[in-house]
This record gives structure tokens, sequence and C-alpha cells, in this order.
């Protein structure tokens, strides 16, 4: 958790020291009492972002299920689709994943 908390306001010490040209010393402090003050809106922007990336993963995950569904039901209608779907979902978790993780 210290850890998490150390490289939060080390990235937000960079920004400040990208945007006002300062010290990384005084950006930090400067960075730090911008969270203190805004707290809550940070707080609020964390709770929106993590259910913005699970509704992500649910739309992209489902709709591989229920294409790959389709398809395999097109394709080979007498053999059960249970476990090459199941496949596709791992994938699709996968590759949601990492389309998620870049925003």
């Amino acid at each position: 958790c210290f850890e998490k908390c150390i490289k939060f306001l080390n990235k937000n010490a960079y920004i400040q020291t990208a945007l006002m040209g300062t010290g990384f010393c005084t950006s930090a402090k400067k960075a730090f009492f911008l969270i203190l003050r805004n707290a809550l809106r940070f707080g609020t922007v964390a709770v929106l972002g993590n259910g913005i990336r699970l509704i992500g993963f649910l739309c992209i995950m489902s709709s591989t299920g229920c294409i790959g569904y389709v398809l395999m039901d097109a394709m080979h209608p007498d053999v059960s689709p249970f476990f090459p779907l199941i496949l596709m979902l791992i994938c699709a978790y996968v590759v949601s994943n990492l389309f998620m993780n870049v925003f």
C-alpha cells in the first residue's frame, strides 16, 4: 500500500515538474498538497475509471462470446460449442485486459 502511494505521488510529482519547471522536491510537495486538496475528486475519478474499465471488459468479452457462439453454431451445428467458447472467452479476457490497461 505504501509503495503504491509513493508511486502515485512520484508520478504526479513528475507531472508537476514537467508543467511548472520546478525541482522534484518542490513539485512533490505541490503535488502532495494538490492531491490532498482534491482527494474527493481523485477518488471519484478512480472509481469511475474502474467502472468504465469493467464495462469495457464486459462488452469485449460478451461480444466475443456471442459472435463465437453464432460462428461455432453455424459452422459445426453437431458439435457442442462449450469448450471452444471457453477458449474464446479466455482469449477475449486477455485481449480486453491488454486494451483496457492502456487507458
